[in-house]
């Protein structure tokens, strides 16, 4: 049987830390939705999803770790790559993940997709092909689900979808939306922060 320590001061602190996550995750929807470009309930309710919050962290986590040239976004794609293999080494994570080898193998950057990653980024800085970016979310959703949600926030006007010369579907961000999970996730830290110094009697 599995054990743990319902000690009521540790709980009430527990439970308090839960209610600002939740809390943190309601305001970045609407936040979301106050700035959205558009009222179409499809698009509205898009923006409340778990894909949506997804997307919005990776955009946050390449700003927050500086990821802004060429050789950044190279070494961020080796260390996706190491992270998939060790994914197919790792058969019961695979599975907890509901990966098969074939598609973790396939969201690999290869010597055929790295390059036009790359070039991607030289010709617009900041721009990623749409299927790259499903590559990089494999573990979170699937390549449809990414593409959907994409187009639902180009509508919103959170980022930009525009077809390539050579007939590939380029995605960036405006910015808005990592400022904006940027904001809700300092408020989430300073709130747990003065729980922490000065809980509730």
């Amino acid at each position: 049987m599995l054990d743990f320590d319902w000690d009521s001061e540790e709980v009430a602190l527990d439970a308090s830390f839960l209610e600002s996550v939740r809390l943190s995750r309601l305001t970045f929807a609407d936040r979301l939705y106050q700035a959205s470009q558009t009222l179409e309930p499809k698009v509205l309710e898009q923006l409340r999803s778990e894909a949506v919050y997804q997307i919005a962290e990776f955009l946050y986590s390449m700003k927050a770790y500086g990821i802004e040239t060429v050789d950044h976004l190279g070494r961020f794609a080796e260390l996706h790559n190491d992270y998939i293999v060790s994914l197919t080494k790792d058969r019961p994570k695979l599975e907890r993940l509901g990966l098969t080898d074939e598609r973790a193998l396939a969201a690999m950057f290869t010597a055929d997709t790295k390059p036009r990653l790359l070039q991607t980024w030289i010709d617009r800085p900041g721009a990623i092909d749409q299927s790259n970016l499903a590559r990089f979310l494999v573990t979170v959703m699937s390549t449809e689900t990414c593409r959907k949600v994409i187009i639902d926030l180009a509508k919103a006007g959170f980022l930009v979808r525009e077809k390539s010369p050579f007939g590939s579907m380029l995605v960036w961000s405006n910015g808005s939306i990592e400022v904006i999970f940027a904001q809700v996730l300092r408020d989430l830290r300073l709130r747990v922060r003065e729980t922490v110094i000065n809980p509730s009697p």
